[in-house]
């Protein structure tokens, strides 16, 4: 994804009003916890009241930089790229965007830190992106990548094997954590994915997992079903495709935009926990695209 340099607002240069000042004191390092959508619901005016605030809480990033969460590296705003009119998918620094940082502080949150990383067996679905690059520069060992190749227009020279997430190759109970960022909504049968997570995670392993979601209701939204090899993509209205590093020409395409209903299908397949955590910090460098900030959902096995 192209990301433009960072762009200043109209506020730089000039001291926020005391009022402002106090409303952003709320998303300098907020960390809330959803077991399910009538929790978040009664939360959701507030929030997307605070949601209004994300271009200042930009600002505050541009100004004073970011600390990088596990690694505790300040980030000057001199390195710092920010492509304000997606929040989410931007604040690029050290190769991370602001979907990723959030991963990493709820790592934090749930008392990791490097140390105790790189003595666990780590699974992504993923191995062309700045946050592998990132992770490989801190935890060497014991980290597995893969991608989904089939119909790929670029595969990567250290692509690793083939997977399907809903067909992993891996046994039974290998992994302490898998992290998908941004890839549930791209596999075509959503049930099944989940389930082939919690094979391959061992008893006490966490699935971390960022997605665009449809945050505002209980249900998915499915933009395309699969109907089997050699048949045609049954598609719910206009196909949808996001970026993708090894598709740059067409993208990837999107089957499922995940509502709260995620939760209940991790709950039904055996997680013995699910959360769904929303990371705001500007002091992190973490501000979502509507809400004020990132959802992570924490399933653990």
């Amino acid at each position: 994804m192209a990301v433009s340099t960072t762009v200043s607002a109209a506020p730089l240069g000039r001291p926020f009003a005391p009022q402002l000042r106090q409303a952003l004191l709320q998303l300098h390092d907020d960390h809330r916890q959803f077991t399910g959508f009538e929790a978040f619901s009664a939360q959701l005016p507030a929030l997307m009241e605070l949601g209004r605030l994300r271009q200042e809480a930009a600002t505050c990033v541009a100004l004073l930089g970011l600390l990088e969460p596990l690694s505790g590296a300040q980030i000057e705003p001199r390195d710092l790229q920010i492509q304000r009119d997606n929040l989410r998918e931007s604040l690029l620094a050290g190769g991370c965007l602001s979907r990723h940082r959030a991963i990493t502080r709820v790592l934090e949150h749930l008392g990791d830190d490097l140390t105790s990383l790189r003595e666990m067996r780590i699974y992504l679905p993923e191995t062309s992106t700045g946050f592998v690059h990132w992770l490989q520069q801190h935890l060497p060992a014991h980290l597995e990548l893969s991608d989904f190749l089939q119909d790929a227009e670029i595969v990567p020279a250290d692509a690793g094997l083939h997977q399907n997430l809903c067909e992993l190759t891996y046994a039974d109970q290998c992994f302490d954590l898998v992290i998908c960022n941004d890839v549930f909504e791209h596999v075509y049968d959503l049930p099944r994915a989940l389930e082939e997570v919690w094979r391959v995670l061992r008893p006490g392993g966490r699935l971390l997992a960022t997605f665009p979601m449809a945050f505002g209701q209980q249900e998915n939204i499915i933009k395309a079903e699969f109907r089997g090899l050699n048949q045609p993509v049954l598609f719910r209205g206009e196909p949808e495709y996001h970026g993708d590093p090894i598709r740059p020409t067409r993208g990837s395409l999107v089957y499922v935009i995940p509502g709260w209903q995620i939760l209940d299908q991790a709950s039904t397949i055996g997680f013995s926990a699910v959360v769904m955590h929303l990371i705001s910090s500007w002091k992190h460098g973490v501000i979502g695209a509507d809400l004020p900030g990132v959802l992570v959902a924490d399933f653990l096995r």
